[in-house]
């Protein structure tokens, strides 16, 4: 085989929604928007999630009964084994969501632009200042929800989005490296990860080395993320894992 397989089968259906994508922009109405989280979610994630991992879209409510609203376009992926969703109906995924269970968030542009990246870092601020409902010693220490952004496409020149983002937070009085913020992935142009060297915290960005890597290597990440942060929460050490563990890291850091 000349290639890694589960890195194929990324590419191609990464490559599908891309093509999906041009065409459902074709259409301006509004609601069409809710289509590119749809497509990220059905032809994308959903397979390489746990099995009790679900995908939402409404509010987030923590132990405090803080709440944050989540937009259409966001994604919340919610573990219903830590905590149960309140769904508006049992055929709908739009609901309220308990901050235990919410592992990750993801926030879905079509075309990315620079008041995308301030709200994405505001809305991502207010969701790391959610509380956990875990007493204290009852649960091993964990981080909250991870915030993830992807769009299709960029209106910020290129080679200047890690630039922006970090900007933004620094802004706000954040440091880039603070966690906070997690990934971003513009889908035609690459995907910046923030990591740890030696116990800090900085940015790196992904080798491209085909059109369909920036949006395979997201489905890697994320997919990690859940089995990752699910296990966390459960206090377990799992013997497995996201489908990312089965492809390769080509990612080199970065000065933002």
């Amino acid at each position: 085989m000349d290639t890694n397989y589960v890195l194929g089968r990324l590419r191609c259906d990464s490559r599908h929604v891309r093509d999906l994508a041009v065409h459902e922009g074709q259409v301006g109405h509004a609601g069409v928007k809710g289509r590119f989280r749809e497509l990220l979610l059905n032809n994308l994630l959903v397979p390489w999630l746990p099995p009790s991992v679900g995908c939402g879209t409404g509010v987030i409510i923590d132990s405090a009964q803080e709440v944050i609203d989540a937009r259409q376009e966001d994604i919340i992926l919610f573990d219903s084994l830590l905590a149960p969703p309140i769904l508006a109906s049992q055929l709908s995924t739009d609901g309220v969501y308990l901050f235990d269970s919410v592992l990750c968030r993801i926030e879905v542009k079509s075309k990315l632009t620079k008041a995308d990246l301030k709200s994405f870092v505001d809305t991502s601020t207010k969701i790391a200042g959610l509380k956990l409902a875990a007493r204290p010693g009852a649960a091993p220490e964990v981080f909250g929800a991870l915030n993830f952004l992807v769009a299709y496409e960029s209106e910020i020149a290129a080679g200047q989005e890690l630039s922006y983002l970090c900007e933004e937070m620094t802004k706000l009085g954040l440091e880039p490296g603070c966690g906070i913020v997690s990934a971003m992935c513009v889908a035609d142009r690459g995907f910046w990860l923030l990591g740890e060297e030696d116990g800090i915290r900085r940015w790196k960005t992904l080798r491209v080395a085909e059109r369909d890597d920036p949006l395979s290597y997201f489905v890697g990440v994320v997919s990690n993320s859940c089995f990752d942060q699910r296990a966390k929460r459960q206090g377990v050490q799992p013997l497995g894992g996201g489908i990312g563990r089965y492809i390769d890291h080509p990612f080199e850091w970065v000065s933002a």
